[in-house]
């Protein structure tokens, strides 16, 4: 029996369990899934948790439930070293060996000044943080972005301006309201192509929400509650919203699989790393190394693809799944629906400056897409 560790039980590591659990047989593989958090979280529906659509347990299961259904070892601890010259990885609760390792430990927030005293959804709690503030949000400057480029999910500052837009339509208060979206990008959405900055400026027009481009986020002032471009622009707010800082995790940052900027360095298709044949990095934790979103939905096809490639190896033949380089991202804007399609293939081989994207959507049936899609990530992980 070979073991299989696991960092991270997100998209990558959550699907990286299941499908060795589905596809493995009784006796292959030990897989053993190491989490700081009890908890997998259905992150796209932080959204919905801060405008009060769900509740927390809605949109979380207990990773205890990879045991019960594969039989999957769910270890609660912190990672703190990687030593894949000796297969071994190091975390607070002792070390564990490995013949396989699979790297799916995301991208972490950076908390500093530049978003101290702003509201910063991206985690559950802060989610939750967001909600409570909005219960007494009467109207006024409302300003949306990151402070930084990259960061998890890019059509999200867009998302969330359009449904603070909604909101403010539903409560009355949109005449006294006004919404902008602030980006170190020149144009919405511009990293993905002009069909999609096309779109996105018109769904911007569509809903009255101005857009700052090229703003580089210098510093915050708090008192006067300000956020200052690098180039001295400055937006004044009643309520910020904005992305933080993103950055490698620590035990990955100080590994021999770490690139320059300090995320994994992987080789493509295999998602394998060029150093050690048997450690491979997926989602967030590789994104940037490779030129790509941060995303669930890449996170979940690399994961299928790594683990049929250790199938594979194991077996001598296994006719598993190769690497699906297209992504979809389905937004609630409120008012209706969308969803964001890319083919990253020749943008990942270095073909094509940009990806190939479309932008589906304007109608409500939109939103139901969001609502099934979450219904189904759950079934398909968890079995309910």
């Amino acid at each position: 029996m070979k073991r299989v560790v696991i960092l991270g039980g997100g998209s990558g590591g959550a699907v990286a369990a299941s499908r060795l659990g589905k596809w493995g047989r009784a006796g292959e593989f030990e897989v053993v899934l190491i989490d700081r958090s009890p908890w997998h979280e259905f992150r796209p529906s932080y959204l919905w948790v801060a405008l009060g659509k769900r509740e927390p347990d809605a949109i979380r299961r207990p990773l205890s439930l990879l045991s019960q259904r594969y039989g999957t070892r769910v270890v609660q601890a912190t990672v703190t070293s990687i030593r894949p010259e000796a297969n071994v990885v190091e975390t607070d609760r002792g070390a564990f060996e490995y013949d396989y390792l699979i790297v799916a430990l995301g991208s972490e927030l950076r908390w500093d000044s530049q978003n101290e005293g702003c509201e910063a959804p991206w985690e559950l709690d802060f989610a939750l943080a967001l909600r409570e503030r909005l219960r007494h949000f009467s109207g006024g400057r409302v300003v949306v972005g990151p402070l930084s480029w990259p960061y998890r999910c890019p059509p999200a500052p867009f998302e969330v301006a359009f449904m603070m837009k909604y909101l403010a339509e539903q409560r009355g208060i949109a005449g006294r309201t006004q919404i902008t979206v602030f980006h170190p990008w020149n144009e919405p959405m511009e990293t993905f192509g002009p069909q999609m900055v096309e779109g996105f400026r018109r769904f911007l027009n569509d809903f009255d929400v101005h857009f700052e481009g090229g703003f580089v986020c210098d510093r915050h002032d708090r008192e006067r509650r300000t956020i200052v471009a690098r180039d001295g622009r400055e937006l004044e707010y009643d309520l910020a919203i904005v992305v933080p800082h993103h950055q490698p995790p620590e035990a990955v940052r100080n590994s021999p699989l770490a690139a320059s900027e300090g995320y994994m360095d992987v080789a493509l298709p295999s998602m394998q790393s060029p150093r050690f044949s048997n450690v491979w990095g997926i989602g967030d934790v590789v994104a940037p190394t490779i030129g790509l979103g941060m995303a669930g939905v890449f996170a979940h096809f690399q994961a299928e693809h790594v683990v049929s490639q250790i199938i594979d190896r194991e077996r001598g033949a296994y006719l598993g799944e190769l690497y699906n380089m297209v992504g979809i991202c389905v937004m609630d804007t409120g008012y209706m629906g969308a969803a964001v399609w890319c083919n990253f293939t020749d943008k990942l081989y270095g073909r094509a400056p940009y990806p190939d994207c479309r932008l589906l959507g304007g109608m409500r049936a939109f939103r139901a897409v969001k609502v099934g899609f979450e219904r189904y990530w759950f079934a398909n992980l968890f079995g309910e």
